[in-house]
């Protein structure tokens, strides 16, 4: 004769109201509220939504702020779950190890939930950890994003934050952008002052331009004149196109007060 030995099952949350105990490591599990945002979980999704709102931007979206409190509430859903199931599994497996106290005190409480835990319930468990963990990649990937994206902002602009974009950050963006136009500022006095560097632009191009002229419209009022080194003094009238060298006015096309024309636009 063949005996089959079931193994133990961990016991479901019972969504029968609030816990009659409240001293129960339990009680979150029944209470309404819990129930309310458990249903807003959906497996990884909120954080993939946050990083197709970057892929729809030509630079950067305005901060999701509702979305990574979204993104955060469902890691700590997640988490709460997965406790419970490890608790619980651990729970299943003191009873069944009753008669062998002996050896259940020379194996941690953390081995013993690991390797008892039943098939049937490890799914769960994988599901849970597997969501929580992408959700906080997709965190991490969104804030590390657009702080690069504020990063080459600062080196493109020399230091300005143009409103319309400054409009899509939120605060702690903004003082990040602060913060390290400070840093690359004293970095730039510092290696300027230490010889060799001081003639050295280091807002310039990493790439070295095709054509040392460029053709620029004016697109912002009330700039006056510039003097150029080889074409005199320039009045910037808005409105205006000019033939400029392109040392002499790129500080300008960075910071939006004059946009760069192409040889169709020009003509």
């Amino acid at each position: 004769m063949i005996t089959t030995i079931s193994a133990p099952t961990i016991p479901r949350r019972q969504h029968t109201g609030p816990s009659t105990n409240p001293s129960t490591s339990d009680n979150i599990y029944t209470n309404p509220q819990y129930l309310t945002d458990a249903a807003t979980m959906n497996y990884g999704q909120r954080g993939r939504e946050l990083l197709l709102d970057l892929k729809r931007s030509d630079w950067l979206p305005t901060y999701n702020d509702e979305g990574v409190r979204a993104t955060l509430q469902e890691i700590s859903l997640h988490t709460d779950e997965l406790t419970y199931l490890v608790r619980a599994a651990q729970r299943v497996d003191q009873s069944s190890k009753d008669d062998d106290a002996a050896d259940d005190a020379n194996r941690s409480t953390a081995a013993t939930a690991a390797t008892n835990i039943p098939m049937t319930n490890r799914p769960s468990l994988i599901l849970h950890d597997t969501s929580i963990r992408r959700n906080k990649r997709c965190l991490l990937a969104y804030h590390a994003y657009r702080l690069d994206k504020l990063r080459a902002l600062r080196w493109e602009t020399g230091g300005t934050l143009p409103e319309e974009m400054k409009r899509a950050l939120s605060e702690a963006e903004v003082d990040f952008f602060e913060e390290y136009d400070r840093l690359v500022s004293r970095f730039v006095v510092v290696a300027g002052g230490g010889g060799g560097g001081g003639d050295l632009d280091w807002n310039a191009d990493l790439v070295p331009p095709q054509e040392n002229y460029i053709m620029v419209r004016v697109v912002q009022s009330g700039l006056g004149t510039i003097e150029t080194e080889l074409c005199g003094v320039v009045d910037l009238e808005l409105g205006s196109m000019h033939y400029l060298p392109r040392g002499d006015v790129e500080g300008l096309v960075r910071q939006g007060a004059l946009v760069q024309l192409s040889g169709e636009e020009s003509a």
